[in-house]
């Protein structure tokens, strides 16, 4: 069948994406454009990151003013240790009050963690809020677009950006029989999350395979930090997939492998205690190799190729809780059916992207009239971020990447907008390398998460991503085959998530070190000659690799 296009769209400012950073982008586009279309696969509030239904609320730090955002700034360059763009540290310390202001304003039911004598992960003080509701969030999000007149919102995938001369004037997407849509826009906004899809173990839902990343490659922009990837103590029972509180350490449960038997003492080395593990642990809830806390997932990870079962278990007592601490996971044990005397049993589990599209120190990307933000983007993060950080980015860059896009579009068109042939064309070329599979996208997928889990995950070594690498290369998929199907879509997003694949596999081998949340195994300790950022990206379907500033 010879692929056409269904339908051309114009709009102002393309938002891609539903999550936490594509609504404030949307939002703030739409302050300045009468036409603003924000597209997704599922309505807001239904897939993402943000809105992760098997976590407790979310935090969100923030300076108390400006004087302690110059303290707060210099507080997420200490816990990222290097490998981060200290202006955009600053921008997100700077904007941070003004993000909660505008959340108290929405009404949201926030709580101070000084309140509930919580330290984000990472941090030194305790500074900014905990969401006492996860419903009353995503209404207003939703609320939000809703009643705004300038944004609309459609059921679609996107697939690839459509550039001409170096400039993104829109996008390819398919609706839900397969069609091709094309998408003229003035300037887009990438915000389509990060790659947690990817793993066995994540703690995300909707299609989160890299999109944003493979889809921005492929037309030459750079790709940062995409080593550098959290994973959190995520639950395999009572439940699968569920976020732990990780504070609750410092209670020092009991730990035991699947089959009860106490092994934490043979992974500790001398002098550190499993109290001690579980207390420098109960500072961070995601995997760092920078403090003893990693012996836990070392243990884990050990107790499970040994065949003792997946992950450990902690019990905990309940009557050694304390109240305040223990008032946000009680509410969110509830939620679920369960009590704060629950046995869980824990596994590494993939739960945000420190890294994405390299934004520049003006907020802009490599691509003129492309603009990123959420987990899409990259640079404001490093090897270890700070817990409540990743709920202010999503409103501090993507109010920016609103802001930029309208600012952009308010200059006129560059050049002429491509026709739908012409985008047609440009599609055609960039999927030209992919060869036909027997295997169903399904499949595919599935392959793609078990050599992630097993290569890309923690004790990360050189065999393991070169054989991920040659591993991931082998398989193929060819979306165009398929188009004017339902199942067009779930071929796009497995051919970009192949893609995805590959930048992070290239990314993890080329640093060789352990820094932060990123574990090499054959490399266990820093390398000061790699204290930058490194990039990948995509030419002719081979991918590339570099240092940011070099």
């Amino acid at each position: 069948m010879k692929a056409t296009v269904y339908q051309t769209l114009e709009c102002d400012v393309l938002v891609i994406g539903g999550g936490g950073a594509g609504v404030r982008a949307a939002l703030t586009a739409a302050k300045s454009n009468e036409r603003v279309l924000m597209i997704s696969e599922t309505p807001v509030g239904e897939s993402g990151s943000t809105f992760y239904p098997l976590s407790f609320e979310w935090g969100m730090l923030c300076a108390s003013d400006a004087t302690d955002a110059k303290l707060f700034t210099q507080e997420i360059l200490n816990a990222a240790g290097a490998c981060i763009n200290p202006k955009l540290a600053e921008y997100l310390a700077m904007s941070s009050r003004r993000a909660h202001d505008r959340f108290v304003t929405e009404g949201l039911p926030l709580v101070s963690m000084k309140e509930l004598g919580i330290t984000g992960c990472f941090g030194k003080e305790p500074r900014g809020v905990f969401l006492l509701d996860m419903e009353a969030f995503v209404k207003s999000q939703k609320e939000l677009v809703a009643q705004n007149g300038h944004i609309s919102f459609m059921a679609l995938t996107a697939i690839s950006l459509v550039i001409k001369e170096g400039k993104c004037m829109g996008a390819m997407a398919v609706d839900s029989q397969g069609r091709l849509i094309h998408l003229s826009a003035r300037a887009v906004v990438l915000a389509c999350g990060g790659g947690e899809g990817l793993y066995c173990h994540r703690a995300s839902f909707g299609s989160l395979y890299g999109n944003a990343y493979a889809m921005a490659a492929r037309h030459r922009a750079r790709i940062v930090n995409l080593e550098f990837i959290q994973f959190v103590l995520g639950t395999v029972s009572p439940i699968r997939f569920a976020n732990y509180f990780p504070f609750l350490l410092t209670e020092h449960p009991r730990v035991t492998n699947a089959h009860d038997e106490d092994c934490m003492a043979q992974y500790l080395p001398d002098g550190c205690t499993v109290e001690r593990c579980l207390d420098m642990h109960a500072k961070h809830g995601p995997f760092s190799t920078e403090d003893e806390g990693k012996y836990l997932e070392y243990a884990m990870i050990a107790e499970e190729k040994k065949g003792n079962g997946m992950g450990l278990k902690l019990w905990p007592d309940a009557t050694r809780l304390k109240d305040k601490r223990g008032r946000q996971w009680r509410v969110f044990l509830r939620r679920l059916g369960y009590d704060d005397s629950t046995v869980m049993q824990l596994y590494p589990m993939c739960q945000g992207f420190n890294g994405g599209i390299l934004l520049k120190d003006d907020l802009t990307t490599d691509i003129e009239g492309l603009f990123a933000c959420g987990e899409s983007s990259g640079g404001l993060h490093g090897p270890d971020r700070m817990g409540g950080l990743c709920i202010l980015a999503t409103q501090v860059f993507g109010e920016a990447a609103g802001r930029l896009a309208g600012e952009y579009t308010a200059k006129g068109r560059p050049v002429k907008p491509l026709s739908a042939d012409e985008a047609l064309r440009g599609l055609m070329r960039e999927f030209d390398f992919h060869a036909d599979s027997d295997l169903s996208p399904g499949e595919v997928l599935e392959q793609i998460r078990q050599i992630m889990q097993e290569n890309a995950c923690l004790r990360r070594n050189e065999k393991g991503l070169t054989d991920g690498l040659h591993n991931v290369e082998q398989l193929h998929i060819q979306p165009l085959a398929h188009l004017n199907t339902p199942e067009a879509a779930a071929y796009f997003r497995v051919a970009n998530a192949l893609d995805a694949a590959r930048l992070i596999l290239t990314a993890m081998r080329n640093r060789r070190e352990s820094r932060g949340c990123h574990d090499r195994e054959d490399y266990p300790a820093h390398n000061s000659a790699l204290d930058s950022m490194q990039w990948v990206s995509i030419r002719e379907n081979r991918v590339e690799q570099g240092t940011v500033g070099t």
